[in-house]
């Protein structure tokens, strides 16, 4: 086509002649048309555009329309304006279907522009498998969420071993009269609210290894969601300080769930007849009443803080050291914070207010302070703080990869603060994150330096009282790393705290059983089993009385009390006077000729030094001598010695 054809005047020129009949009718007659839709009235006619010849005739995609004209006159649209070239009649022209291109109305389907290499279809796919990928990952966070807290849960509820010499003392405290029971806490040095609990406990559900093991492993069951709480109440306040964003409570509140729900220490103690489990619940609850007290201190929320308080000296002494951290810390911002101090001097008196519910027991305390103890226990050194942050993580190898990633999070809870161009570090600590490595570190130094002046023991059970605040300072940094590093480590977390929590509640704490099974297995009625020291009695008590079918005297080293209890009163100064040939004499005489001897033995305890070797040594030279139980790698280890008749 010319450049001419291409003009207005040959369209309109063209619409005003009637068509060649002859050329029509010849067949010698070519026509090309652009038509162009106008859907606001009609079709309009174009002039006809000049198409390349291609092979094939191809479809494209009209390029956006601009807004609507106004609509042609009905005269317009009636029909479509068409140009007509002639083409000679003794060379009849080709025009290829390519020229002949005519755009579909908005209804029909166009087919889209092919796309190039790596344009349009690969960037699609890859997002679709990228959404596909994360809604598949989400789904097995969850599903691993649920895994990980039920193995935790089955964990506290699967230990095989017999109960060992904490447990059995205090099931047979727990299970006596009130009068009694609280006689025997008075020589024994501890509080009385998880005896009392317990006593309530055995009332219900007996004396058995598993049912009263059960009433520890139920309330760590309810410190989970109370973790749960308190770790979305550090969130929250950690992004009203601009250490977080909107989302880092239910992250932080997740983590949390996790890590009490897979820690080892929560597991192990979860599992075990004693107080620690309590603690660590009572240790959240009086955070959160602290908290709550702090934000309003009404009436109701201060005497929820008085009852707490209450509650955890009630229960383990070494709370007075978590105490005294959070009373100075109040005092300190009263006097500090002017804004701060009504609230501060609130939940301060609140606290103190506790010791008038304390007052019935401080006869007994006193007491004990002044005559109880923990003898057994060594002096530590000051890397001991550190140490028991892997004790909590537990004694495998796997616990020193949990100790790391834990302390590592706990770092990040204290110096995170996220940016939009990713996590920064504030060497000098953020809120709340400060406040929690108060609550975990101090406590723990006061202990090492009441250890170290010879008052208490510094031993890894009694530090409960500080496991919440890193947990939760942990849970904070967990929940500021982004979503694959988020959930990486939480995997790590809970697989090796899983893996340590199981060996711990798994193992055997005790040979209390071994020991009980093979002095059954060998001895007449009236036989003596003796016990040295007096700490090995009531767990093989316990073991050989539930066995029932033995009738066989027992007598302890140094203590006339029987071997069902310790008596803790005075203890270092009674071992000291006591004699390991003396003793030996006393048993001797007390089995008789006719009767053998069992002693159950175990050197290198404290206080004690070489007394049980002459006990044997003294029995030796009167009786034959066998080893019938050899003393293993356990938390309570002791070997089994029988002494025949006299010769």
């Amino acid at each position: 086509m010319s450049p001419s054809e291409l003009s207005p005047a040959p369209v309109r020129a063209a619409a005003d002649q009637p068509a060649d009949t002859d050329d029509r009718q010849a067949g010698t007659v070519s026509t090309v048309s652009l038509v162009r839709a106008d859907f606001s009235g009609g079709p309009v006619a174009d002039p006809p555009a000049p198409v390349p010849l291609a092979p094939t005739a191809v479809s494209v995609m009209p390029a956006p329309a601009p807004a609507p004209a106004p609509s042609p006159p009905p005269a317009a649209v009636t029909a479509a304006v068409t140009e007509t070239a002639v083409a000679s009649s003794t060379a009849p022209a080709v025009v290829p279907a390519a020229e002949a291109v005519v755009a579909s109305p908005p209804e029909a389907t166009c087919v889209p522009p092919a796309a190039g290499p790596g344009e349009a279809e690969r960037p699609s796919t890859a997002r679709d498998w990228a959404a596909h990928g994360e809604r598949w990952l989400r789904r097995l966070l969850v599903v691993g969420t649920i895994a990980a807290i039920v193995i935790g849960v089955i964990a506290r509820f699967a230990t095989p071993s017999h109960l060992w010499l904490d447990e059995s003392l205090t099931v047979e405290i727990a299970r006596r009269p009130v009068g009694g029971l609280l006689d025997a806490l008075r020589r024994d040095g501890s509080p009385p609210l998880y005896y009392l609990s317990l006593h309530v406990w055995i009332s219900m559900f007996g004396t058995g290894d598993v049912a009263v093991r059960a009433l520890s492993g139920i309330l760590s069951l309810i410190t989970l969601p109370v973790a749960w709480i308190a770790g979305r109440r550090v969130g929250r306040a950690a992004a009203m300080f601009g250490s977080g964003d909107a989302d880092t409570p239910r992250r932080t509140g997740l983590a949390a769930l996790l890590l009490f729900a897979c820690s080892p220490y929560a597991i192990r103690y979860g599992s075990e007849t004693r107080m620690y489990s309590l603690v660590v619940l009572l240790v959240l609850l009086f955070g959160l009443a602290l908290v709550r007290a702090l934000e309003r201190p009404t009436r109701r929320r201060l005497v929820v803080l008085t009852v707490a308080t209450s509650a955890l000296v009630y229960t383990h002494y070494w709370t007075f050291l978590l105490l005294t951290t959070v009373a100075v810390f109040l005092a300190v911002q009263a006097l500090r914070r002017v804004s701060y101090r009504r609230p501060a001097l609130s939940a301060l008196a609140a606290m103190l207010a506790s010791a008038v519910l304390f007052a019935p027991w401080m006869p007994s305390f006193l007491f004990q302070m002044l005559h109880t103890g923990t003898p057994w226990a060594a002096r530590v050194q000051a890397q001991v703080l550190l140490d028991t942050v892997f004790d909590w993580a537990g004694p495998t190898s796997t616990g020193a990869l949990l100790g790391v990633v834990l302390l590592g999070a706990a770092l990040l809870g204290l110096t995170g603060r996220p940016q939009d161009d990713g996590l920064h570090i504030v060497p000098t600590g953020r809120v709340p994150g400060r406040y929690l490595v108060a609550v975990w570190l101090i406590p723990l130094v006061l202990a090492y330096l009441v250890n170290t002046t010879g008052g208490s023991a510094y031993t890894e059970r009694y530090t409960g009282i500080s496991l919440p605040a890193f947990l939760l300072l942990a849970a904070l940094g967990i929940g500021l790393l982004p979503g694959r590093a988020r959930a990486t480590l939480l995997v790590v977390v809970c697989v090796t705290g899983l893996f340590g929590g199981w060996h711990m509640a798994r193992q055997e704490r005790t040979q209390a059983g071994e020991i009980a099974s093979r002095i059954a297995a060998l001895a007449r009625p009236g036989d003596v089993v003796a016990y040295c020291p007096d700490q090995l009695g009531p767990a093989v008590y316990r073991a050989i009385e539930r066995r029932g079918d033995l009738d066989v005297r027992q007598i302890v080293y140094a203590d006339t009390s029987g071997p069902a209890l310790v008596d803790w009163v005075d203890y270092a100064e009674r071992m000291r006077r006591a004699s390991g040939a003396d003793f030996a004499a006393r048993v001797n005489t007390m089995a008789g000729p006719g009767h053998a001897v069992f002693l159950v033995r175990a050197d290198g305890y404290k206080t004690l030094e070489g007394a049980c070797a002459v006990v044997s040594d003294q029995l030796a030279a009167l009786r034959d001598r066998t080893f019938q139980v050899d003393r293993r790698m356990v938390y309570e280890g002791a070997s089994l010695e029988r002494f025949s008749t006299l010769r």
